[in-house]
């Protein structure tokens, strides 16, 4: 059998950016990268940060705490091998270089601009990358808005309405402000029958009620 027609035992390898001093959109490509080689044992996944100065050990350190809080957030890397890499130089030439020199398989970088295509690639590291890499390159983000939680208004009873089931003891539901109101736009939204006496003998609320919103 040739070599050519062996399968290969390459793992599968990642290689993700992160700017430590932009961490809302690289913080997003680094989650994601840890969700795609989660499920993939034995994956290698690198983490790069590129420095507009020396390469400096505690650059390292600060990468290694940031990768090793968000795994533990995620609840942890699984059997994958996780490497942090900090290099000097333009961004996306050190991106690209890394990724050749490593043979991985993707590429994920950030962004935090806009929706539109146009606006999140134009002139951006990502586009470099992108136009520059030998390998697919996934762009990870904008991080997607936190939606805000939507509590329930309760509306307080309308006095004139509360007015007119004491007056007329429950024959009429509502004021006359609200009773064209309630027919119209909640017919089918509440039923209801109301007696001064039990048992309801006389009809099936359910089939014939006494008043209908």
């Amino acid at each position: 059998m040739s070599n050519a027609s062996m399968p290969s035992t390459r793992p599968f390898g990642l290689l993700v950016a992160l700017d430590l001093a932009d961490t809302a959109s690289g913080g997003y490509a680094v989650e994601q990268a840890l969700q795609i080689v989660r499920p993939i044992p034995g994956s290698q996944l690198h983490v790069l940060h590129v420095s507009t100065g020396d390469a400096e050990p505690q650059t390292l350190g600060l990468l290694r705490h940031y990768v090793e809080q968000k795994a533990t957030v995620l609840g942890g890397c699984g059997q994958q091998n996780v490497a942090v890499h900090v290099r000097k130089g333009e961004p996306a030439r050190e991106i690209v270089q890394l990724a050749v020199d490593l043979a991985v398989d993707v590429i994920i970088v950030g962004a935090h601009k806009g929706q539109h295509l146009r606006k999140l690639l134009v002139g951006s590291t990502a586009e470099k990358v992108m136009a520059h890499a030998t390998c697919p390159v996934l762009i990870a983000g904008p991080r997607p808005q936190a939606q805000p939680s939507h509590s329930i208004v309760i509306e307080g009873p309308c006095p004139d309405c509360v007015q007119a089931r004491l007056e007329t003891r429950g024959k009429e539901w509502w004021c006359a402000r609200h009773s064209e109101h309630h027919a119209v736009l909640h017919r089918h939204h509440h039923i209801y029958s109301y007696h001064s006496e039990l048992p309801f003998s006389e009809h099936d609320s359910a089939v014939s009620p006494t008043g209908v919103d």
